[in-house]
């Protein structure tokens, strides 16, 4: 209790700008980018302006009341309800910007982004204030263009599978065999985990690996991918039916914002660790004990290749944030996320997983996930007291069961292809879903007691 009261007493509530970046997961300004071109975004004011998004495509005739954010350098949107539409992306996927020619009185923007995609935004405001957003953009483009990034976004892109997934040079995997034979052709092309080659956790036909690639390439190719992408209804809908996994490790980094970090923030992680060779530290000690502790079912971490690619994302971390270093868990997510993408990927969500997601999880007091064991506990004897009563009166205090719940993601608590399907979700709908698992209940809001059914709960398509 004196470790949660002192994290309370030290709490200082986040501003309306700490909340909205958090809410569209973006990343700070970028640590490489020079002192002009920080205090040229600086310069650019933030805006936000109501207006109603529609997709430039025949069929697709919905459109979404909400707000467009301007908070250089990226643009967002988000529907009046919070969680129907939104988008973040950076102003240098922005390929052309243009007025369309709509009837009096209607001021629309037209948006074509990097991938070929076509937004249409209605600014509803009034005239002067449309006017004044525009203007804004208009500088902040100017600004993108002359540092030089609209041309870095070609080299990105390539990481990424999507690209390979949309271009139709993808491979769709009928079983594990062939799925490891087409990854030693094509894992060069684009970043990936190490189930590239240690095969990923789960039957590919049970998980219907080849549905759920189809209905991903369908979305991807309407609304976006990678920095582009469009958060629309679907897009939750096909977290929650389960990420293939190919696609896994990118969702992970574009839903979590993770990729804006390392879009920005090119050849870091390699720089860190060239910078800190053979450096020695507490946190760097206790790594190499938990090493060999980490996932040691999976056979990537049977190998050196496995074990090395962990030691390099777990060091580089804590060379980059001294105060905090290497906790407890840590090595548990950095396992987890490493089957799906690579080394770099990894660093970069393992940053946005402890400083934003999960603050105070792996901090050494680890006063935010003790508090939200409080939390927990407070739930359940209010909503399910028979349990709640069962622990007192064996005497069981139930943060001891839950707590590692909660640090390892349940990653350590169920099969791992089950505690896949709960990260999906957690990096799609936010911490949350932590409470949602351990509480567990149904989509009409009724808890679910029977462990069966909830385990193999499904979502429709």
């Amino acid at each position: 209790m004196s470790t949660i009261s002192t994290a309370l007493r030290d709490f200082k509530e986040p501003t309306k700008e700490q909340i909205t970046q958090n809410f569209f997961s973006l990343a700070s300004l970028p640590a490489a980018i020079g002192k002009d071109a920080r205090e040229a975004d600086d310069e650019v004011e933030k805006m936000d302006i109501n207006a109603v998004l529609s997709l430039g495509v025949e069929g697709e005739e919905d459109s979404y009341a909400g707000k467009l954010y301007l908070m250089a350098p990226y643009l967002a949107f988000s529907s009046l309800d919070k969680k129907s539409v939104r988008f973040t992306i950076p102003l240098s996927t922005i390929r052309r910007v243009e007025r369309l020619n709509a009837r009096a009185g209607i001021y629309a923007l037209s948006l074509a982004l990097w991938h070929g995609g076509k937004i249409i935004v209605q600014l509803t405001s009034l005239r002067p204030t449309a006017d004044l957003f525009c203007a804004l953009l208009r500088d902040a483009l100017k600004i993108e263009l002359q540092r030089g990034r609209m041309k870095s976004v070609k080299g990105f892109v390539k990481t990424c599978y999507s690209e390979v997934l949309v271009s139709g040079s993808a491979f769709t995997p009928s079983d594990e065999k062939d799925e490891h034979t087409a990854s030693e052709a094509s894992e060069s092309s684009y970043h990936g985990g190490l189930g590239l080659r240690f095969k990923f956790p789960g039957d590919p036909k049970k998980l219907r690996e080849a549905s759920k690639i189809k209905l991903w390439m369908t979305y991807l190719k309407t609304h976006g991918r990678n920095l582009t992408l469009l958060r629309y209804p679907q897009c939750t809908r096909l977290v929650q039916v389960g990420l293939p996994n190919r696609l896994r490790g990118e969702m992970w980094e574009t839903l979590s914002g993770s990729i804006f970090l390392r879009y920005s923030n090119p050849g870091l992680y390699e720089q860190l660790l060239e910078q800190n060779t053979g450096r020695t530290t507490t946190s760097t000690e206790d790594i190499e004990k938990d090493l060999h502790r980490s996932l040691p079912e999976y056979a990537g971490y049977q190998s050196e290749e496995g074990i090395s690619a962990l030691r390099r994302v777990l060091q580089a971390y804590s060379f980059k944030n001294p105060e905090l270093g290497y906790c407890q868990a840590m090595n548990i997510l950095a396992a987890a996320i490493l089957i799906y993408m690579s080394e770099e990927q990894a660093f970069w969500l393992l940053e946005v997983l402890c400083d934003r997601l999960l603050p105070g999880y792996y901090a050494p007091s680890m006063h935010g996930t003790l508090l939200d064991q409080r939390v927990f506990e407070s739930l359940v004897q209010r909503c399910l007291p028979i349990i709640h009563d069962h622990f007192q009166a064996v005497d069981v205090q139930l943060s001891v069961a839950s707590l590692p719940w909660f640090l390892s993601l349940y990653i350590n608590s169920m099969p791992m292809i089950f505690a896949f399907r709960i990260v999906d979700c957690f990096f799609c709908m936010g911490p949350k879903v932590l409470f949602q698992v351990g509480y567990p209940q149904d989509q009409w809001g009724k808890t679910i007691t029977d462990t069966r059914r909830w385990r193999f709960l499904e979502f429709d398509a």
